[in-house]
């Protein structure tokens, strides 16, 4: 039989209890003292059942079957019904309808009701400024072929390309 070349030591340190804050002697990793470390002397702690996030809401409710419920989306501007299964012991539940639940439809839908106020305010303002704008004089078009001229060359120069392409330059060394 082989005997050990040293003696182990126990590795016995001052350690917190993390129930009660009590301090102890014990093991590198024990958690508790003495009086905690059977299950049944520490309390179960209830998780809360508020949402991690801000997509979701609790809605506490002692059912015990399960029940449908209509809801309306949160989001601003929107309104739609939607309807919510209610489970029993089940408090998280969606905040938006099904058109909004994910984070970039979400954004999206919001951006585009932006985009239409921006429109409905610059259509109502081109109204505004309709009027005046049929109440100034109209400014006398030229109508000479002499003026024509001018204006359909410098329409004919913006259809023009500004750099021309340069010629492919054969190398020497190829054959064709």
């Amino acid at each position: 039989m082989q005997l050990p070349k040293y003696k182990k030591k126990k590795r016995i340190k001052l350690k917190i209890c993390q129930y009660c804050g009590k301090e102890f002697w014990g093991h590198p990793i024990a958690k508790y003292c003495e009086l905690h470390r059977d299950v049944k002397q520490r309390e179960k702690t209830k998780k809360s059942p508020e949402p991690g996030d801000s997509n979701n809401r609790t809605h506490n409710h002692d059912f015990i079957e399960v029940v449908e419920e209509n809801w309306i989306c949160e989001l601003d501007g929107c309104g739609k019904s939607y309807v919510v299964k209610i489970f029993p012991k089940q408090f998280v539940y969606p905040r938006f309808c099904e058109e909004h639940r994910n984070e970039f439809r979400r954004r999206n839908w919001i951006r585009q009701k932006q985009l239409e106020d921006i429109r409905k305010i610059r259509a109502a303002a081109a109204k505004a400024a309709a009027p005046a704008v049929k109440a100034t004089p109209a400014k006398a078009t030229p109508t000479s072929k002499a003026a024509v001229k001018p204006v359909a060359k410098a329409a004919a120069l913006e259809a023009k390309p500004a750099v021309k392409a340069k010629p492919v330059k054969k190398s020497a060394g190829s054959k064709t």
